[in-house]
């Protein structure tokens, strides 16, 4: 029977190399499809590195010197100190700190390269930059890849030394692990100054679809007004328990609030702002697989449609077949295996073809590349070739039913 289907192949190779063509192309459509589905939602299953329950953030503000209340030739970072220490002091308060873009879920960037001190220029790490007070590590509680505890995080920082993540998007110069990177002096793209690396610790995303992305960690020095005037937030990490009555107390509490110029508002629990974070950009990821679906579904009309119109120009083949004492079996067993040999024969060109993408991908660089990070793409392409073949079963078993249903007499009359 193998034998007699290859010759029947051989003599249909017109045909049959059309439809090699078309296989290999949707193939390759559909690996595409599956890797940006693969990428769009593996985040969401990664560690985020950081702990927002009970946390809340705070906003500052500053009354505008035109403001009647304003109140001049007064020391504003000293009352902002004042109205941090008020909040420490709460029953309710584990821990508070000031922040510039340090807390999670929100989308502000302000990138920064880090250029290594003695070392060669190829080596460069390039992260989001997350500035906060030094017991900011108590509050999100990020994640320490050197297994050091939040006080001697907390410690690093003070000693005004950096924390950096393990995503960098830069340079390693041959540097596997960024674990090497501690104890390295490091110059700010955009300074004159240089900074030790204190630790590693998990990257903190702004959202839980974005791919992990380097991280830098900056002290803010509260005692320094310089630092301390990037400071736009405070985050506040409460007892367990007691958020409401924090809240509470913080409505309640004009001197917690506002000290002359200086003024805190819009309290929100930090679940919240997740919530608003991911509702956008849920919404955008559904759209992505809404149209994903649709795809997957007009790839799965045209090849039905391809494997339709093919059994039916065979209606007499499968009469003469079923004349001559073959089963619905037998006949159900050939067209299927000739359709996945087909996809077989293109299944070497399909993943060719995506080899070729792929080093385009990755600029042609296969050696810095570790070799799990092909793990990803094989299986998107084993994913591919099983919906494949699904598809083929699927689209031959339809119109060949249809096919047997026909009397063979009535069949070869036709024909």
């Amino acid at each position: 029977m193998n034998r007699n289907l290859i010759t029947q192949m051989k003599n249909e190779w017109r045909d049959n190399i059309w439809l090699i063509i078309e296989l290999i192309l949707v193939s390759f459509a559909i690996w595409l499809l599956s890797l940006f589905t693969y990428a769009m939602l593996s985040p969401t299953f990664e560690e985020k590195g950081f702990d927002i329950e009970n946390v809340y953030r705070i906003d500052i503000r500053c009354l505008s010197q035109d403001n009647p209340s304003y109140v001049k030739d007064i020391d504003n970072f000293a009352d902002l100190r004042e109205l941090i220490r008020r909040i420490r002091k709460s029953p309710y308060v584990e821990a508070a700190a000031f922040s510039s873009n340090a807390l999670p879920y929100t989308y502000n960037y302000s990138g920064n390269n880090l250029s290594f001190i003695g070392k060669p220029d190829t080596v460069m790490y390039h992260g989001n930059l997350r500035m906060g007070s030094p017991e900011i590590v108590r509050v999100i509680k990020p994640k320490s890849l050197t297994n050091t505890s939040p006080s001697k995080l907390e410690e690093t920082l003070r000693r005004g030394e950096i924390l950096i993540s393990n995503a960098p998007n830069g340079r390693y110069g041959g540097v596997k692990d960024v674990k090497e990177f501690i104890g390295e002096q490091v110059m700010f793209f955009d300074t004159i100054n240089s900074r030790r690396i204190g630790d590693v610790i998990s990257s903190i995303r702004r959202n839980e679809y974005e791919s992990t992305i380097g991280t830098i960690f900056y002290p803010i020095d509260e005692e320094d007004g310089y630092f301390l005037s990037f400071a736009d937030v405070i985050a506040v990490r409460v007892k367990p328990g007691m958020g409401k009555k924090f809240e509470e107390e913080f409505y309640s509490s004009p001197d917690m609030k506002r000290m002359r110029n200086m003024y805190l508002t819009n309290i929100v629990d930090m679940k919240k702002v997740r919530a608003a974070n991911q509702s956008s950009r849920t919404t955008e990821v559904n759209l992505y697989i809404s149209g994903i679906a649709f795809l997957f579904v007009i790839v799965f009309i045209g090849l039905l449609g391809t494997f339709w119109f093919r059994i039916r120009q065979r209606t007499s083949e499968i009469a003469l077949r079923k004349t001559c004492g073959a089963t619905s079996a037998d006949i159900f067993r050939r067209i299927i295996s000739e359709g996945l040999l087909l996809l077989a024969i293109a299944t070497i060109p399909a993943a060719a073809l995506a080899a070729v993408h792929f080093r385009y991908y990755m600029n042609g660089d296969f050696e810095s590349v570790k070799a799990s990070f092909w793990i990803t793409p094989s299986i998107a392409f084993g994913i591919a070739m099983v919906l494949m073949a699904l598809m083929i079963i699927i689209g031959v078993i339809f119109p060949a039913r249809r096919a047997m249903r026909i009397e063979p007499a009535i069949a070869l009359k036709e024909e």
